[in-house]
């Protein structure tokens, strides 16, 4: 059957990119539909569909509280929750896409279904950078 990861997330996307998120959430996130090289290239790795649109399966109760999908161009606000089988590592190709495409992030979080506690996101110059959590530690949200 295989494991699944979680991943949940609150951004602000970078002012120009907001139109092209916005023509992705009209695409329901149809990766293969995008105008920018990088973005569109994510669509070849494997189950790139999942994300923002994955079931949040084997998370743990609440996992999508706070995190229900939603895009407003306006503020660049992006938020989901999904789980998906990570084996070719989507999640961390996502994560490359979206530093470059992010401001902000407000909370973005990988947690494997096995595990008590995941890894927390700080953008640090373009890129994504991972903080271990604690179980105990509250999400920023």
């Amino acid at each position: 059957m295989g494991m699944y990861t979680g991943l949940r997330c609150k951004v602000i996307i970078k002012k120009e990119y907001r139109e092209e998120l916005k023509r992705l959430h009209e695409n329901r996130f149809d990766w293969s539909k995008s105008e920018v090289d990088f973005i569109k290239e994510f669509s070849e790795v494997e189950r790139s569909d999942f994300i923002p649109f994955g079931s949040s399966s084997y998370m743990p109760k609440g996992w999508e509280d706070g995190f229900e999908y939603g895009y407003d161009e306006e503020t660049g606000l992006l938020k989901f929750a999904c789980s998906l089988k990570n084996y070719s590592d989507a999640i961390e190709e996502f994560n490359k896409v979206l530093g470059k495409v992010i401001e902000e992030v407000i909370h973005l979080e990988k947690r494997n279904e096995e595990l008590e506690s995941g890894k927390l996101y700080v953008l640090v110059q373009g890129d994504l950078v991972e903080e271990n959590i604690n179980k105990e530690m509250a999400p920023r949200i």
